[in-house]
């Protein structure tokens, strides 16, 4: 019997940590679930290094979210980021894309209307002293990433990187029916005169 009563604790402790485990490594966001809104969700997750972002998300509808991202234990920063009137969030997930011993914080937000395009927000940690906002340029926004961009992307978070993946449209298409090829894009992490940018460059 008090066999019986040790095994039983082990395998409880076993499906505890299992648990545990499965939710810290949670990254995508369910919002066909929202029935009440205004809503406000909380997430959070930790770094590598022990640092911690808490992430609220106030949904004012099902298209349009403001975000808030707060830092923890970075000694000379507590500073509390926002990116307000944008799409809700689908995906959020930390990398350390620049390989520089600190993981960045990284959330894809998707619009809720038809084409369902995606938009990355990007907190960079500055050698986990502080933290900031990562400069991120729309694929609209560039010239040779924008020609047959209609949305329907598919955003890919990797401990070695991230990859956005999406269809090309030719000029008479509908949003519908893409005849071109799958277009991959890659990310990199660079420094710049303010702070880091990610840059999105197109996959050899």
């Amino acid at each position: 019997m008090y066999k019986l009563l040790i095994m039983s604790f082990f395998t409880l402790i076993s499906i505890s940590c299992d648990h545990v485990k499965t939710s810290k490594q949670k990254k995508t966001v369910d919002n066909s679930s929202i029935d009440i809104i205004p809503e406000i969700v909380n997430h959070s997750i930790e770094t590598k290094s022990g640092m911690l972002f808490t992430l609220t998300e106030e949904k004012l509808s099902k298209s349009v979210s403001n975000i808030t991202i707060q830092g923890m234990n970075f000694p000379n920063s507590n500073e509390i980021l926002t990116f307000e009137g944008v799409d809700p969030i689908e995906q959020f997930y930390v990398i350390d894309l620049n390989s520089d011993g600190f993981e960045e914080f990284y959330i894809a937000v998707r619009t809720a209307g038809s084409g369902g395009y995606i938009r990355l927000l990007g907190i960079a940690s500055f050698n986990d002293e502080s933290y900031g906002k990562i400069y991120i340029q729309s694929i609209t926004d560039n010239d040779d990433l924008s020609v047959g961009y209609m949305g329907h992307d598919e955003i890919d978070f990797t401990s070695s990187g991230i990859q956005r993946t999406y269809p090309l449209y030719g000029y008479e298409d509908s949003n519908a029916y893409p005849t071109g090829n799958l277009r991959r894009v890659n990310y990199e992490l660079i420094t710049g005169e303010a702070g880091y940018i990610l840059n999105p460059y197109l996959q050899e």
